[in-house]
């Protein structure tokens, strides 16, 4: 572990986690951007998704190694680990979302309230944007 100075040591676990989480949405939103401006938003979306739904499959790889499971067995715990998934990644109150389970193999979420979205709209690019959630998590 590195070497804790005065600066660090004001940081406690809480603080470091939510920098890292703004850290990569502000990240995301300037890549996406940049991408919207080369090759405008029907392209750019298209990149977005395509990206983001691998980097899902990666970011649950990483959270089920983490927490210990090797295969999921389950609906029930599926949707324990997509609640536990944006706990970590898309807390509240930033975002507010339920999961719920349809049938034996198959649920539904719905995101209530949305930090990425709300920002869209007040940069207003909503009619343009597509979301790249829904690609993250077909990636899980």
């Amino acid at each position: 572990m590195a070497n804790q100075n005065k600066y660090s040591a004001k940081l406690n676990c809480e603080q470091k986690i939510d920098i890292l989480r703004k850290n990569w949405l502000s990240h995301d939103a300037r890549w996406q951007m940049a991408i919207v401006k080369k090759l405008g938003w029907e392209k750019g979306n298209k990149i977005n998704k395509a990206i983001i739904k691998d980097m899902g499959k990666v970011m649950m790889q990483r959270l089920l190694n983490v927490i210990g499971v090797k295969k999921i067995t389950n609906i029930n715990d599926y949707i324990e680990i997509c609640y536990t998934a944006m706990e970590l990644y898309y807390p509240s109150p930033s975002m507010k979302y339920t999961f719920k389970k349809i049938s034996e193999n198959e649920i539904s979420g719905i995101i209530e309230k949305c930090i990425i979205y709300d920002q869209v709209k007040k940069m207003k690019v909503d009619n343009f944007y597509e979301c790249g959630c829904f690609s993250m998590r077909a990636g899980w």
